[in-house]
């Protein structure tokens, strides 16, 4: 059984996806303290941070605190809960500290002091914050091996609600589009993307493919601006369900990303997906069954791939629907929930 008290001290939305909706649909409630909404309150959100975690955690001593904020939040809450019996358990979905260090370059190199000096502080801090962590929640295996804790951390996926994302139905269309979502906020994660606009764009034009890349972030309008002859960028994109049903093939090309949920996504609207064979992707893949992997380097196996999705209406149809069936196997909010749930007992 869970304990009688479990507390989720979140951002935003993605805390509510990963870590509330699917205790929930087991049957826990979390008392919960959503960042992003005491932020929305107006602009002394910093202040009222530090007495609204003393007091959900004053309330309710010896509970689980569930977590994905760090720096100097995460040290507000690691006081509360050690002062109060609490064990304190920290969701993660990258590696933190190569993500921490791939801002420093981006401000330094920008001239944007008061955001390198924001990650600077992420830099100093989370190491030591981190050794006080009594458990990790990581999202693939891939973060396991790259910080290697091994003995202190439970792997938990990341849930889906497939009935969010209609099936895709593939048609012969052309051109065939190709989409690709992420996160600008940190360069390394596109710097693979692109390598690939880089090195194909030209021989995806010449060959009847688009491409989309939605998404928003630090370096967006730096690498619009490179790309802009080989794909749209539509930025921020509120119909997440209808991007995907606009388009033809999914492709994540990463270099620092652990187990992004874009691929789940496009996999739950019953997308085919390319991926490069670094990071946590890898977990997510199956060659041939419900996507593929590629190496970038290796030019004509890239190109006959693309190739052989734009000619097969029924290749892309066949690897959708197994992409739709592997979320709905192993990515539904209550087999996440249960998994949670058991970290608990």
């Amino acid at each position: 059984m869970p304990p009688a008290d479990v507390i989720a001290i979140i951002t935003g939305e993605r805390g509510h996806r990963e870590i509330v909706r699917p205790l929930a649909a087991v049957d826990v409630e979390c008392t919960v303290l959503d960042w992003e909404e005491l932020r929305a309150r107006g602009p002394l959100a910093h202040s009222h941070f530090v007495p609204a975690v003393w007091e959900i955690v004053r309330s309710h001593p010896g509970a689980v605190v569930l977590t994905d904020m760090s720096s100097a939040f995460l040290a507000v809450i690691l006081v509360a809960a050690k002062l109060h019996g609490s064990r304190v358990f920290l969701r993660l979905r990258g590696d933190p500290f190569a993500e921490t260090r791939d801002q420093l370059r981006f401000h330094w190199r920008e001239r944007e002091w008061p955001q390198f000096l924001r990650s600077v502080v992420s830099w100093l801090l989370d190491p030591p914050l981190f050794a006080a962590i009594d458990r990790f929640v990581p999202v693939s295996d891939w973060i396991i091996q790259r910080l290697n804790i091994h003995a202190h951390a439970s792997l938990v996926r990341i849930p889906v609600a497939l009935e969010d994302f209609p099936q895709r139905h593939h048609q012969a269309v052309s051109p065939v589009r190709l989409l690709s979502v992420t996160n600008f906020n940190y360069p390394q994660k596109v710097a693979a993307l692109g390598r690939f606009l880089d090195d194909y764009g030209y021989f995806l034009v010449a060959n009847d493919m688009s491409v989309t890349v939605a998404g928003t972030g630090i370096s967006w309008e730096a690498f619009r601006a490179r790309h802009a002859k080989h794909a749209q960028f539509p930025g921020f994109v509120r119909d997440v369900a209808g991007l995907y049903a606009e388009h033809d093939v999914f492709a994540h090309f990463s270099d620092l990303d652990a187990f992004p949920y874009v691929v789940l996504e496009a996999q739950a609207a019953g997308l085919p997906v390319i991926v490069n064979p670094d990071c946590g992707m890898l977990e997510q893949v199956e060659e041939d069954v419900n996507g593929f992997i590629v190496d970038l380097e290796d030019r004509p196996a890239v190109e006959a791939l693309l190739l052989r999705l734009r000619d097969s209406v029924s290749l892309r149809a066949q690897l959708g629907a197994r992409a739709r069936q592997s979320v709905h196997e192993r990515y539904a909010l209550a087999t996440v929930g249960q998994q949670l749930r058991s970290l608990f007992s």
